[in-house]
């Protein structure tokens, strides 16, 4: 990266993908969940293949941010607690701003999805539910 407001500019972007991926799965899980109350078959397999290629896509999206980072010596630290919602630092410029922002509102889509996930997990498997084991 040629300077630190670029770095930033090129996370940003990713988290905002990072976003709507992780927005795009908490949807279809819910989709999942009235599929599964109506025993459509067919539209859970494909809402599960759906839910799968965003969360590849999400996947990809993470470790480019995470191979920006590793560019970045000096500003490591700082991004990396923003990433994880937090303001160690305070975000000065827009794009450090954002970067927390959409990264809380992140955290907050992740926790919804897999609340979701574990009810369907569990009314699904029971005590063998793959949350049980954790």
């Amino acid at each position: 990266m040629e300077n630190k407001e670029e770095l930033y500019s090129e996370i940003l972007k990713r988290v905002q993908r990072n976003y709507v991926h992780m927005a795009e799965i908490e949807r279809i899980t819910k989709e999942l969940g009235s599929a599964l109350s109506s025993n459509d078959r067919e539209s859970v397999h494909l809402l599960l293949k759906m839910r799968q290629s965003e969360m590849d896509l999400a996947s990809e999206v993470k470790q480019e941010i995470q191979l920006l980072i590793r560019s970045s010596t000096d500003e490591k630290e700082k991004l990396l607690s923003w990433l994880n919602g937090e303001a160690k630092e305070e975000p000065e410029s827009f794009e450090e701003k954002k970067i927390l922002e959409l990264s809380c509102q992140l955290r907050q889509v992740i926790t919804r999805t897999t609340e979701i996930d574990k009810a369907l997990n569990s009314r699904l498997a029971g005590k063998d539910s793959y949350y049980q084991k954790n």
